[in-house]
């Protein structure tokens, strides 16, 4: 099974802004059960969320010629919690910007609660390096349905 963390792109600028969504599954709040925190979506996945958008941020912005590998973390907070049914509204824009590192500040809510904030530092990386960029192509045009 492969997980999506993206769901719908609904704005994209490039080198500049992505708002996505993530419909939460009944499998992915099902995964702290084990832990006693039934119904309950990890914090790491929304946080994972956060990631995968500033991703394709990255990728789109550059025709599909770069990617991106996590470097850091800063100042991440969980407000809320959210469960199965439930979507999160992911937000990222970009903070700053050089030839090799992108930051970004993220949220990510449920309705008009914060479920999720902080920063992320990327690593800029050439995309046919770590995997081939045509599926990606396909796939970005399902999610977002404007390429």
């Amino acid at each position: 099974m492969r997980w999506r963390f993206v769901d719908r792109i609904d704005g994209f600028e490039p080198w500049v802004s992505a708002r996505g969504r993530k419909s939460i599954s009944l499998e992915e709040y099902s995964l702290l059960e084990p832990f006693g925190r039934k119904g309950i979506f990890p914090e790491t996945l929304a946080l994972e969320s956060c990631v995968h958008l500033a991703r394709w941020l990255v990728v789109r912005s550059s025709g599909f010629q770069n990617g991106c590998l996590i470097s850091g973390v800063d100042d991440f907070v969980f407000r809320d919690e959210v469960g199965m049914g439930d979507t999160l509204d992911v937000n990222v824009v970009v903070l700053k910007k050089d030839e090799k590192t992108i930051q970004v500040g993220c949220e990510a809510t449920h309705g008009r609660q914060s479920v999720c904030q902080g920063t992320l530092t990327l690593d800029l990386i050439t995309l046919k390096d770590i995997l081939d960029p045509e599926p990606l192509i396909a796939l970005w045009q399902e999610l977002y349905g404007k390429a």
